[in-house]
């Protein structure tokens, strides 16, 4: 947790071009040639609650790995996903609970309690998948890897979607800060690979797999 205060506070700091070369500076972008992934992760989601657009997450991979594979991208996608989907949650939730209709704020309505509870459900998962892929170093497994940015990938769109629906109007002016989330997740989404891609990638998996069914092979991974 004090890590990525640090790294939090780091960013708040620093904005446009400036923000490369103070993490430079600090060591940020060598954290994977120092921590496992596992421990860099959380580092991940702060820069998707962020919505930072600068090449963080490639440079650390570059330069743990020369050349990182699209596995290990893929999951440290996912991992900037996870936070977006987090800020955008919370962001909902603030809004539900101030902005107020008929009386009462919107977030008492069952309608827009239902949205945000599947929300919630999405952004858990994004963070589950995403977790699991880290939790594997710089060499993840292809079925990890595609299991994560698969999960991660499929969820926007209902994230952003719900987002935009609680906050309504207001939501798609440019002064509001939501649409630079949702535009970086939808980004995220279709790089190194869109839920097509690694749904492919699972089910070829799964079709070249010994297990007799589809549970045996989820035992096995």
């Amino acid at each position: 947790m004090e890590l990525r205060a640090a790294f939090e506070r780091l960013l708040d700091a620093n904005a446009g071009d400036a923000l490369m070369p103070a993490l430079d500076g600090a060591g940020y972008l060598d954290a994977l040639r120092e921590l496992p992934l596992s421990e860099v992760e959380p580092l991940l989601r702060a820069l998707g609650a962020r919505a930072v657009d600068a090449p963080v997450a490639e440079t650390m991979a570059v330069r743990a790995v020369a050349a990182p594979s699209r596995s290990l991208l893929a999951v440290m996608a996912a991992a900037e996903m996870a936070g977006i989907g987090e800020r955008l949650l919370e962001m909902s939730l603030e809004h539900a609970n101030t902005r107020r209709q008929f009386g009462k704020p919107i977030g008492g309505f069952q309608a827009i309690q239902q949205q945000l509870a599947v929300m919630a459900e999405q952004v858990v998962l994004t963070r589950i998948a995403a977790q699991s892929g880290c939790a594997h170093g710089l060499e993840p497994p292809l079925v990890e890897a595609a299991a994560a940015k698969s999960v991660a990938s499929s969820a926007a769109p209902t994230i952003t979607a719900i987002a935009h629906a609680v906050h309504g109007a207001i939501g798609i002016a440019r002064e509001f800060p939501l649409h630079r989330f949702t535009a970086r997740l939808h980004a995220l989404r279709m790089s190194h690979g869109s839920e097509s891609y690694w749904n492919r990638t699972l089910g070829k998996i799964r079709i070249e797999a010994e297990a007799e069914n589809s549970l045996d092979f989820l035992r096995h991974v």
